[in-house]
């Protein structure tokens, strides 16, 4: 045993330095000592680390054949399966846990919901708020949940809880902010992106959503600034442009929407939108050029 120890001893030293030599130290050990759970631990661990999830599962099959009821390494090789997003079989070795805990109901939940069975995924989440929570992120998830549904009230209220025990954050302020968007309530939505803004929040998803909210209740100069940085974060994403051509229309802006439509011709695939949308401005251009 003192052997084992320390060649564990050695892994763990040499870890962080050079990987293969410790995965060469530890399939040494497991020939000497071949079934040593420990070892064999090590080396599941190591690959882990590693990513490399199949050469895991293997070194955690073989520590099951010594105690197939070994529900932390069956709770491991599920979550080998999860980051190799087998979702089907993450579950089950889930399944095959009798008792719940907080990381095996989300990782449960998170592989139900990839599967497209949202409606098991939001129960096992709500049967997760009855532990002991030290994060926002079962909150978060089933108000994201709430919206693939469009239970936006109900989104509201797991991100205002989220925001009561962990305190308030840009992604809160901001999964807020398009609940009340999607509900048509445009200033409680301006409030939320606002201070999701504030607090560093910084996407193109995030920009475009507050420019069009900004020109719903009249800060049409915020909108256009926005929807422009939108474009600059995602410059070959489609709606960016659209979104900006239409506000441009709907101002008779028409000389902006089309040095805008120019640059997604250069950007992005010309699709039938914007195809539509060009024709609509130079139908205008033609019209103002005649009168």
């Amino acid at each position: 045993m003192d052997k084992i120890q320390n060649i564990l001893w050695q892994a763990k030293y040499h870890r962080n330095r050079n990987w293969l030599q410790v995965r060469a130290l530890l399939k040494n050990g497991l020939n000497e000592f071949r079934d040593n759970k420990e070892l064999l631990l090590a080396l599941a661990e190591l690959y882990m680390s590693k990513k490399l999830f199949r050469k895991a599962i293997e070194q955690y099959h073989r520590v099951l054949e010594q105690n197939e009821n070994d529900e932390s390494v069956i709770f491991q090789i599920g979550n080998c399966f999860l980051s190799l997003r087998e979702f089907r079989l993450a579950l089950d070795y889930y399944n095959r846990i009798p008792d719940g805990y907080p990381e095996l109901l989300y990782n449960k939940a998170f592989s139900y919901s990839k599967l497209g069975k949202t409606k098991k995924s939001i129960e096992i989440l709500q049967e997760l708020l009855k532990y002991k929570i030290n994060s926002e992120l079962p909150f978060v998830f089933l108000a994201e949940l709430c919206f693939s549904q469009k239970n936006y009230k109900d989104a509201i209220e797991y991100i205002n809880k989220a925001e009561e025990l962990f305190g308030k954050k840009g992604s809160i302020c901001y999964l807020r902010g398009l609940a009340y968007f999607q509900l048509g309530n445009w200033l409680n939505a301006y409030v939320e992106f606002y201070d999701a803004l504030k607090l560093k929040v910084n996407s193109s998803h995030f920009y475009r959503n507050f420019g069009l909210t900004c020109e719903k209740i009249g800060k049409t100069l915020e909108a256009v600034n926005y929807l422009l940085q939108s474009i600059k974060l995602a410059p070959m994403e489609p709606v960016n442009y659209i979104e900006l051509i239409r506000l441009y229309l709907a101002h008779n802006r028409f000389m902006e929407a089309y040095s805008m439509v120019q640059l997604a011709k250069k950007n992005v695939p010309f699709s039938i939108t914007l195809s539509m949308l060009y024709n609509q401005i130079m139908d205008k251009v033609n019209r103002s050029k005649k009168s």
